[in-house]
């Protein structure tokens, strides 16, 4: 168990700050206020995560607000899911398990990258693990007897974790329909169990009392009545829409190995077919056969606990959730929304393997470790993999621009908030006008106009922009502009010789 963990903390502390941060871990600076004050309305104004923001913003009064800083919480949180998972193990599939749990729990790719990520999945994931096991305990105990202080700390330690992991995240709550088929698994002790279950769930809706204003007005509730029809002119979350038959397998893919094995996402964003697909025939090939053949003894491990059925709840009900999220236009489908089912997905094989004889765990461990090896190199070596590089670009801009310039941040603007820290004019450029090549030039006309020249930095236009207009218009419309290339992210310097001191030396 300690090597276990210590692996964890070397993979998941290593580079823990040498990727940019991306949008969403700018919205976690953000909430954080790292720095600044935090009051109880913007924690309650907070519906995605307010204990995240909260261990956020009290760990940077020491860290600061570096890349590092901001992720140190999950990756903190990612190393004690270790031991949890090993606790989880013993609990749920039985204490032969425990210590493979624990060895996949520390090198599990999946778990690596929102352990180096400043967002609260991996910190769920923690608490997920906490609860259920907690649970388990507690319903071995019999909560059904009179009250004596390991139960009461065990039913503290259930709350305690269960609340807190609900207030990390939301999707903590799709573990819940698995802990009610635990409680409820005796028949003799179901009606003082029912009531005990009762009093959970009123002390849970009264603690999510306080954010409930602010997610009916942050989310379109209506979207997910069943008779509802798409509204006239109404767009997709994400592109041309939320849901693609492939996201499923794309899932389960990224619970195996990673985001960094196989197509990288800024590939799969440019372009979602076959072709894309067929440049890593082999690693997909790969990825396919060892973790078809984990998953098949998988279920036949489970099965033969009596613990299928949990299994097939635990990840069932969020896929079909945010399954139905996605095609409701609601949310988009993403593996992280399904991070809640990371557990019983490592559980299964680590079930698998207690079972195996040497000679065939040997065979499948190798695999599956040559697999996630590969995933983690690129995960620490190949940029491609790796998150949009706006710190290089911000860098750039920085040292080059020029008195009276302007920087027009297109599609990126809440990255270059946090890197660009110069005093000229950050100007947001939605990407949406390019839907309309003659609006896009008006538009982009509009913000140069009055200003000698100008830095344009452009990230992530695959969603918005997927044809390329706005890059093909910079390049056409200003050839002479100068171009830079990071990793996922494009900077053109352009001049505006109609505007004073536009003209070129």
């Amino acid at each position: 168990m300690l090597a276990a963990t210590l692996a964890a903390a070397v993979l998941r502390l290593f580079h823990l700050g040498a990727q940019s941060l991306w949008i969403d871990e700018v919205l976690t600076w953000y909430s954080a206020n790292v720095g600044g004050p935090l009051g109880v309305r913007d924690v309650i104004e907070n519906v995605h995560g307010p204990l995240y923001a909260l261990v956020v913003h009290g760990m940077g009064r020491w860290t600061g607000d570096s890349e590092w800083g901001l992720r140190l919480p999950s990756a903190l949180a990612g190393i004690a899911t270790v031991p949890a998972m090993a606790w989880l193990a013993h609990r749920w599939i039985g204490r032969e398990a425990a210590p493979w749990a624990a060895w996949l729990a520390a090198l599990s790719p999946f778990l690596i990258w929102y352990s180096q990520e400043a967002r609260p999945y991996a910190m769920m994931i923690l608490f997920v693990c906490l609860s259920s096991a907690a649970l388990l305990r507690l319903a071995e105990s019999g909560a059904e007897a009179p009250a004596r202080a390991p139960r009461r700390g065990g039913a503290a330690l259930y709350g305690g974790s269960t609340l807190a992991g609900l207030l990390v995240s939301p999707s903590f709550a799709f573990v819940l329909p698995v802990q009610l088929r635990w409680w409820l698994a005796d028949r003799v002790a179901r009606p003082q169990r029912l009531r005990f279950a009762a009093l959970a769930i009123g002390v849970l809706v009264l603690a999510a009392l306080p954010f409930t204003p602010q997610a009916l007005k942050t989310w379109d509730w209506q979207r997910l009545h069943p008779g509802r029809g798409a509204t006239p002119g109404e767009k997709s979350l994400r592109g041309a829409t939320t849901f693609h038959p492939a996201a499923i397998p794309f899932a389960l893919h990224a619970f195996a190995v990673g985001y960094t094995l196989g197509p990288s996402l800024r590939e799969l964003r440019a372009d979602p077919s076959v072709a894309t697909l067929a440049r890593h025939a082999g690693e997909l090939a790969a990825t396919g056969v060892v973790f078809g053949a984990l998953s098949v003894l998988a279920l036949l491990a489970l099965a033969r606990r009596g613990r299928l059925a949990d299994a097939l709840l635990w990840a069932g009900i969020p896929l079909l959730i945010v399954s139905w999220f996605a095609l409701s236009n609601f949310k988009v489908f993403h593996p992280r929304y399904l991070a809640v089912a990371a557990p019983p997905f490592l559980l299964g094989i680590a079930a698998a393997l207690a079972d195996q004889k040497p000679r065939g765990r040997a065979v499948l461990g190798g695999a599956l470790l040559a697999l996630w090896g590969i995933s983690l190199w690129h995960h620490y070596t190949v940029p491609g993999y790796g998150k949009e590089d706006q710190r290089g670009a911000a860098r750039l801009v920085s040292a080059r621009i020029a008195a009276r310039e302007q920087v027009i941040a297109v599609n990126s603007i809440d990255p270059m908030l946090y890197y660009y820290r110069g005093s000229a004019p950050l100007t947001p450029f939605w990407l949406g006008f390019a839907s309309d090549e003659a609006m896009l030039e008006r538009r982009f006309d509009d913000e140069l106009a009055g200003r000698p020249g100008a830095w344009v930095v452009l990230s992530r236009p695959e969603d918005l922009d997927p044809a390329g207009r706005f890059a093909k218009q910079m390049d056409t419309r200003f050839p002479d502009a100068e171009r830079f290339a990071f990793e996922g992210v494009r900077v053109w310097h352009v001049r505006n010789h109609a505007a004073p001191g536009g003209a070129r030396d």
